[in-house]
């Protein structure tokens, strides 16, 4: 029997972010004095920050999903928050909880933009315009949304902006495809401006802060033009072709615009500076990443990037630095320990190493070429492999200096090779399986009983060498009498034949498979993760599974490590939506292990280990990473 031996020092270490960070959607910036914040959207959730952002908290309470595409706040600091697949959120504490609102389905889009009303306080208006589901309104406070886009004749709403004061006309404008729209009666009739396109897209609009006495705004379009109007946007003049390289995605109007004419334009990766309401600019910064949102008020401007995080500006526009190095949200999906070395990867994150135990990273640049991933599988000192869903199955046998296609199957989403073993598998969206046996040189299809499941997770035994034992988990879809299912299969002989062990009611498509590698048999210690339980074989009765619920709340599992006999004092780690947990009754009973962990929500494990002596790792969304020691002994 083993025994857990931890060091005196029982808390996680924080390694810090892989690579600070990310893809910043949506930027909003408090307007309460004593609420010193500014809030980021990322596919990472919220992060918002008080100190300008030297450091930056994590904000997932009461968001279904963190996939967030747009952000906005109301004047009396309500924010507001959309999602790619079309959720909509609230909150009413700064940034603290959210609360989802209810969408029809029909009206559901990714959501691109979002305005509230000037008299939010009094009129609880607020606005989103999505791709796909047209321009929504909810009239109490973002509980529930219905379509407010009559007049505007297509489903696509780019743009939105409203006019500063409601208090007599209820103002605003929209941009979709064929143009832009004005609204006087607060978004339930439109009527088309004389800025209609047909070659290019408004893909940006702004108000003038004095717009009653001025009555200006402005346009940017995808081409790099930019428009401008002086009567409230009945008549539209050229005022600049092409002001930079890439689409105009962003518009920043001083608060003191009238007096001052100062106006900041994100054109691509550039920023341009406007000190005559637009009539000429100069390039103020290059920045590293495409401007996907620009936010500002009278102390700091702010510029969302692809990429690159935040940047922000103290002086109106003239200078701008960084304010992400502590923020890290990127879009990194597992964490996968190989030999002495650790690896991560995500879709759009590409490929990184660490080969000093997590402490720095290095990506993998030759990846970025290939982007999206949708799957690896990696090694110490065998080749490199990932799946794409434009190349295929590629290989590096140059520690990922160069990649070359192997097989051109491009819906590969599950990759494992065992390059030691020349074996490997790869599973498909639509349920087929392929294997090689040459060390990935060549991959042939498998025979196939599990026809229309998507396979989600491959697992291969840690001592494959003498048991060929493979696990694999697919998705049965929903019928007419029965709900989503996750199936978890297994092959004794390499992936040729397989047996069904059990399924599990859940609409998630994330499975996680871990078996001890310290035991005799790993194979009998297998267990699995999808959504909020952990699948487990009975101890008297292999052939027969049960699931437990780790987390009280019910978050997601995303990870699995285990160590030694689970039956019999061994441990097993998961990483879930709210936080790290651990069993050591097999999976029967979990209780939170997270004491020194600073981030919500974790999306994998992974464990490093020499003799004795564990290194765990988890990995936050977001790429955040933590490690925790101690000493497991393999054998009494």
């Amino acid at each position: 029997m083993s025994t857990l031996k931890e060091t005196k020092v029982q808390v996680w270490e924080y390694l810090g972010p892989i690579s600070p960070g990310g893809t910043v959607f949506g930027v909003a910036i408090s307007p309460v004095e004593d609420v010193p914040r500014y809030w980021v959207a990322t596919s990472c959730g919220i992060f918002y920050t008080e100190d300008g952002g030297k450091t930056w908290t994590q904000s997932l309470n009461g968001l279904s999903t963190p996939l967030l595409s747009a952000l906005t706040v109301a004047p009396n600091g309500a924010l507001f928050a959309g999602s790619l697949e079309g959720d909509l959120f609230a909150s009413f504490d700064f940034g603290e909880s959210w609360e989802a609102g209810l969408v029809p389905q029909e009206l559901r889009g990714t959501v691109t933009v979002l305005a509230a009303s000037p008299n939010f306080a009094k009129d609880g208006t607020v606005f989103a315009a999505t791709d796909g589901g047209g321009l929504l309104v909810s009239r109490d406070s973002a509980k529930n949304w219905e379509d407010s886009g009559f007049g505007l004749g297509d489903l696509s709403v780019v743009a939105l902006a409203t006019s500063p004061d409601w208090s007599r006309r209820e103002i605003m404008f929209a941009a979709t495809p064929e143009g832009v729209f004005i609204s006087r009666n607060g978004g339930r009739a439109w009527r088309e401006t004389d800025l209609m396109m047909e070659e290019d897209v408004v893909s940006v609009l702004a108000v003038s802060p004095g717009f009653a006495q001025d009555r200006t705004v402005f346009a940017g379009t995808e081409t790099g033009d930019l428009y401008r109007s002086t009567d409230g946007g009945r008549t539209w003049d050229l005022l600049q072709s092409q002001l930079g390289p890439g689409s105009v995605n962003g518009l920043w109007l001083a608060p003191d615009f009238a007096e001052s004419g100062r106006m900041v334009a994100g054109v691509g990766q550039q920023l341009y500076l406007s000190n005559d309401g637009g009539e000429s600019w100069q390039q103020v910064s290059e920045l590293p990443g495409s401007v996907l949102a620009l936010a500002g008020d009278a102390q700091v401007v702010l510029v969302g990037l692809h990429d690159a995080g935040l940047w922000k500006s103290t002086d109106g526009g003239d200078t701008w630095a960084s304010a992400s190095d502590q923020l890290s949200a990127r879009g990194f999906a597992r964490i996968v320990p190989a030999g002495a070395k650790l690896y991560t990867f995500g879709p759009q994150e590409g490929l990184w190493v660490s080969e000093d135990r997590g402490q720095t990273w290095q990506s993998l640049e030759s990846v970025s070429a290939h982007l999206p991933l949708s799957a690896a599988s990696v090694s110490e000192k065998g080749p490199l492999f990932i799946a794409t869903p434009e190349e295929g199955i590629l290989r590096s046998t140059d520690d990922g200096q160069s990649w070359q296609v192997v097989a051109r199957e491009t819906s590969v989403q599950a990759l494992l090779v065992l390059p030691e073993e020349g074996v490997g598998w790869a599973g498909t969206r639509d349920g087929r399986l392929f294997l090689t046996k040459d060390g990935g040189e060549t991959w042939q299809e498998a025979k196939n009983r599990w026809e229309g499941q998507e396979v989600l997770g491959i697992a291969a035994s840690p001592a494959y060498a003498r048991d060929h034992t493979v696990f694999m988990c697919t998705l049965i879809p929903e019928t007419a009498n029965r709900p989503t299912r996750v199936a978890l299969w297994k092959s004794s002989d390499g992936g040729e034949n397989w047996q069904q062990l059990t399924t599990q009611a859940t609409p998630v498509r994330w499975v996680d498979i871990a078996m001890p590698s310290d035991v005799e048999n790993p194979a009998e210690q297998a267990v699995a993760a999808t959504g909020p339980y952990c699948l487990r074989p009975l101890r008297r009765a292999r052939s027969v599974w049960i699931s437990t619920r780790v987390d009280p709340g019910e978050a997601n599992v995303l990870g699995l490590v285990a160590f030694g006999n689970l039956d019999a004092g061994g441990l097993l780690f998961a990483a879930t939506g709210n936080g790290v947990y651990r069993s050591n009754d097999g999976g029967r009973t979990w209780e939170p292990f997270g004491e020194g962990l600073t981030a919500p929500s974790f999306i994998g494990l992974a464990a490093l280990q020499e003799g004795q002596e564990v290194e765990l790792y988890a990995l936050s969304l977001g790429g955040q990473l933590w490690r925790h020691r101690f000493t497991w002994p393999s054998k009494d």
